[in-house]
């Protein structure tokens, strides 16, 4: 049973294994510029929404999901691969429109070993930031390594430069 999926990363009950979230909170902001005006108090201008945040905690526990590393390695290589993913809590995206998530904050707990040192409980606490992959039609590939689109990542190909002058 799937309660959601962050790229190729599944939520819910799957063959035995069970990882789910704890607590989700999400983050609405406007952005507003602040303009001057002599001797009065400033006018305040919407710019327009901000991108959403989002705030995750996971529990990875080996009695629930088996060794919690393999599902950690996966964490930080949508982390540390900067990799923009579809984030979806109950089949519906945490976003409006083509929306995906990159993760920017990840914060791991360890709380439990077995003797000899093997780690069998984790908890993290991830924070993701909407990214908006175009805007007027531009596909903007810069900063990213790549987009994971279901169970498949595919690189993204950063065109050439063009020469100035």
């Amino acid at each position: 049973m799937t309660e959601g999926i962050f790229g190729s990363i599944i939520f819910g009950k799957l063959q035995g294994r069970i990882m789910t979230f704890e607590d989700i909170s999400r983050k609405y902001t406007g952005r507003y510029g602040s303009h001057m005006v002599h001797l009065q108090k400033p006018l305040l201008e919407w710019a327009g929404n901000d991108l959403i945040e989002i705030r995750m905690k996971i529990n990875l526990n080996a009695a629930w999901c088996g060794n919690p590393l393999p599902l950690l390695a996966e964490w930080h290589r949508f982390h540390e691969d900067a990799l923009a993913a579809p984030l979806l809590v109950g089949q519906q995206p945490m976003a409006g429109g083509q929306s995906l998530f990159v993760i920017t904050n990840m914060e791991e707990s360890h709380k439990h070993w077995l003797v000899g040192g093997r780690l069998i409980a984790v908890e993290l606490v991830l924070e993701f930031k909407e990214y908006i992959a175009t805007a007027n039609d531009t596909i903007f590939t810069y900063g990213t390594s790549g987009f994971v689109t279901g169970l498949l990542t595919t690189p993204i190909v950063t065109p050439p430069l063009l020469p100035t002058g």
